[in-house]
């Protein structure tokens, strides 16, 4: 195909990109801690992430949009809010919680690759201390872990039933955790895909509901 556009920004390597569910919205991660987000009607920079320690290498947007995790060497999975740009959680795969400094070098629990299900509740994660963690956003604590020696990609199934990840020659496939989503999780994933942050904070309702449709809760 042909050159569209060149979006320039990034000092040094781009490791992965994902686009938004509407794509009206591009991430794009590298090395330097760099996390993009770009307006694809523009074509223009929206705004820079910033709060990793180490190379960001892998991103991806919640099913809704509302959502962005984003993966790194510094041993985290961020979840953020990609309309405001601040952290709503943390995945740590290191206890306790290495010191920036640690977490900036040659650590053992590099985070390869993330990934979120459609049901818009669950994160999958592959780190160097070779484990697969399944996680849900609204937890502190993976809710399931397997083994995986050398895991570099992985990705749900649209259904979500099956996380599948590649390493060495190799794909494995596991079942994944799931649960019926509730109707007020359904009800928040249907206002958000069509509403941004700033929207649904304007909203006449009570604090308590936009903290949730916000994902603050």
């Amino acid at each position: 195909g042909n050159m569209m556009k060149v979006l320039r920004g990034h000092q040094n390597w781009v490791y992965g990109c994902a686009f938004s569910p509407d794509s009206s919205i591009l991430c794009s991660v590298g090395a330097s801690k760099a996390i993009f987000l770009w307006d694809m009607d523009k074509y223009s920079m929206i705004r820079k992430l910033e709060g990793h320690h180490n190379d960001v290498v892998a991103c991806e947007f919640s099913p809704d949009g509302a959502l962005l995790a984003t993966a790194s060497y510094d041993t985290r999975v961020y979840v953020w809010d990609p309309h405001i740009g601040v952290i709503l959680t943390e995945f740590g795969h290191l206890f306790p919680p290495p010191t920036p400094i640690f977490a900036g070098g040659a650590n053992d629990r590099w985070v390869r690759s993330v990934s979120f299900s459609h049901d818009g509740l669950h994160i999958a994660s592959l780190a160097d201390d070779k484990m697969v963690r399944f996680w849900r956003i609204d937890e502190e604590y993976p809710v399931q872990v397997a083994p995986l020696n050398n895991g570099l990609c992985c990705t749900f199934s649209t259904d979500g039933s099956v996380l599948a990840a590649g390493q060495d020659g190799s794909v494995y496939f596991w079942a994944t955790p799931r649960q019926v989503s509730s109707l007020q999780h359904l009800c928040r994933m249907a206002i958000r895909r069509v509403m941004p942050t700033s929207q649904v904070k304007n909203l006449p309702i009570p604090s308590k509901v936009v903290e949730f449709l916000c994902y603050q809760i």
